[in-house]
């Protein structure tokens, strides 16, 4: 049977070629729908085999609860990095060095998720939650073993200088529907997006695009041709979000306005059920 190897052309230590086993099908399509860690995820995945004999090198994986899968950052539109990244989630400051993060820009764009194996196929594995885009190249997959790869009490260095404020999100049952109506149609998946942007550090807008209507003391989340109105608790340090409604103007969804997100077509649907947006939200 072929077996793919790691190729050296340099002689040395210096640079390898890897071929993916698999490619992650999910319904996380952009960025900014990724949670920042596979237990965050709202929605599992599946791991489709790039060629069959992968199906027998994964036989005995059954009666493994968790699996670890070494991925590439294909998706990344930059390819640079830096020796210090900012991170989601800072302590007392916003940078740190990029070894001491899981920062998607690497010297080698590598990751690693612990998953949740939920069924072997033949033509790949069922995944629990998982924080990998659909299109992710999975290198390697590997067995989750607890007395070896589990270590609960190890300190983490900057990671442990966390504000750990968690904000709880409630959901009107309006807003609800919407954002199933949107995800239903497959779009965003906006609930995920909100936990995702909006549990930790819900107003710093050095992270994402938000707007504030003073008068109403109502927050504004951008997410690409959407936005979710809100209020925030800060006692509570909860989250009530309100409505969706589209990004667009009246005039941009005229019949033969240009589409540059082919998506106006739901925005027009989503109107004719829901109403134009209430600036009284």
């Amino acid at each position: 049977m072929p077996v793919n190897k790691p190729e050296d052309r340099s002689g040395s230590c210096g640079e390898f070629t890897f071929r993916a086993v698999g490619v992650i099908k999910s319904c996380a399509k952009y960025h900014y729908e990724a949670p920042r860690q596979s237990v965050y995820a709202a929605s599992g995945a599946f791991l489709l085999w790039n060629d069959p004999i992968y199906q027998l090198a994964a036989e005995d994986l059954q009666g493994f609860d968790r699996i670890w899968l070494v991925w590439v950052f294909n998706l990344n539109k930059h390819e640079s990095w830096h020796p210090k990244v900012r991170v989601p989630v800072p302590a007392e400051r916003d940078k740190y060095s990029v070894f001491a993060t899981r920062s998607p820009y690497r010297p080698n764009p590598i990751g690693i998720s612990a998953v949740e194996l939920m069924e072997i196929r033949p033509e790949g594995l069922l995944l629990g939650p998982c924080d990998l885009l659909d299109g992710t190249a999975v290198l390697d997959v590997k067995p989750y073993i607890p007395e070896v790869d589990a270590f609960p009490d190890s300190k983490a260095g900057w990671r442990d200088r966390i504000d750990q404020r968690k904000y709880h999100i409630l959901w009107q049952a309006s807003a609800r529907e919407q954002a199933d109506f949107i995800r239903e149609r497959g779009a965003l998946d906006l609930m995920n997006f909100a936990r995702v942007q909006l549990t930790y550090r819900p107003l710093d807008d050095s992270r994402k695009r938000l707007d504030f209507i003073a008068r109403q003391n109502i927050w504004v989340l951008h997410c690409r041709t959407w936005k979710l109105f809100f209020e925030i608790s800060e006692a509570d340090q909860q989250i009530s979000i309100l409505k969706i409604a589209g990004n667009y103007s009246a005039g941009e969804l005229e019949p033969n306005a240009p589409d540059k997100y082919g998506d106006k077509a739901l925005h027009r649907e989503f109107i004719s059920i829901f109403g134009p947006e209430n600036p009284a939200v």
